[in-house]
């Protein structure tokens, strides 16, 4: 394994700084962080329940695999477009991530975009990394510039920005599955949605579907549920399944299901069917309970 790159930690004054001077100047030559590093790591998956994932290859390998064989993913005929799978750690929602990505075994995308909840209060846009790309234990993941400028360029509330990126793991977490699973080598996208008002989602899921046009693209949409009873459930799966982004987007922005990561979701419906999408399958759906978050698991497709 090549040595783990240094990286410094970048300075709050640097993250003020508008992001077309960070990317286009010779600031950016020197500020800019060429590999983003795990937000939270252990040498031992075990060693922390903070942690992401462990730090060195075999252990954490060996715990994505075993996670992925204990998952019973249910088959699905068709072009994925779309995942939806939980914002936590391995040791809390692995087996919930572990039955989603399982659908993808052996499947082959030249580029996956990422799109997860802000975990630092909102900043009304939505902002994709500045660095060159993601490090995980199982090597280093390259982001797409070309995807990233594009979507950029889209709509007025996409910024190339680093806020919320350094404190958000629903992106970091689901890397290594991404590694295992598919076949072949591909880049990525991360998106952090600092807003999730309707008008956010719709335009966010917009341009990602535009950009996903004659490309082998997967969305992936990291989200936890807060709160929700039985019958918020049951309404989470039917609008889900029938595909109806009003319905479900009046649902996520009431007080019957509270999910952190509502926006990730709604954008990756709405993206996929940008794309064509005409089926989805909610596979995992667990209550939160007590002194933990529940977890939806789903996958959307065109058959």
């Amino acid at each position: 394994m090549p040595p783990r790159p240094m990286v410094r930690e970048r300075r709050p004054a640097e993250l003020a700084l508008p992001a077309w001077v960070r990317r286009h100047s010779v600031a950016a030559f020197i500020l800019h962080e060429s590999t983003r590093q795990p937000r939270v790591a252990a040498p031992s998956m075990f060693a922390s329940d903070r942690a992401v994932y462990a730090t060195q290859p075999k252990p954490l390998r060996t715990q994505i695999t075993g996670l992925l064989e204990a998952a019973r993913p249910e088959p699905i005929e068709g072009d994925v477009l779309a995942l939806i799978v939980p914002d936590s750690n391995l040791l809390s929602g692995g087996h919930v991530a572990a039955e989603v990505f399982g659908t993808l075994q052996g499947q082959a995308y030249d580029t996956v975009i990422l799109v997860a909840p802000s975990h630092t209060g909102p900043f009304r846009r939505m902002n994709i990394c500045s660095v060159d790309a993601y490090y995980t234990p199982l090597g280093d993941l390259a982001i797409n510039d070309a995807v990233r400028n594009e979507l950029c360029d889209e709509d007025d509330d996409i910024f190339l920005d680093d806020t919320g990126h350094f404190h958000v793991e629903g992106i970091d977490v689901q890397l290594p599955f991404l590694q295992t699973v598919l076949t072949k080598p591909f880049d990525i996208v991360p998106i952090v949605m600092g807003e999730e008002t309707p008008d956010f989602c719709r335009e966010l899921g917009r341009a990602v579907g535009e950009v996903m046009y004659n490309r082998r693209t997967l969305v992936v949409a990291s989200a936890d549920l807060l709160e929700a009873d039985a019958e918020g459930l049951n309404l989470f799966r039917t609008y889900l399944e029938s595909m109806d982004v009003e319905r479900l987007m009046g649902l996520l922005n009431s007080e019957r299901v509270r999910m952190e990561g509502r926006g990730a979701v709604l954008v990756a419906l709405i993206a996929a069917m940008h794309r064509r999408a005409n089926r989805a399958r909610v596979l995992h759906l667990e209550p939160p309970a007590e002194g933990r978050v529940g977890f939806a698991g789903a996958a959307i497709w065109r058959g």
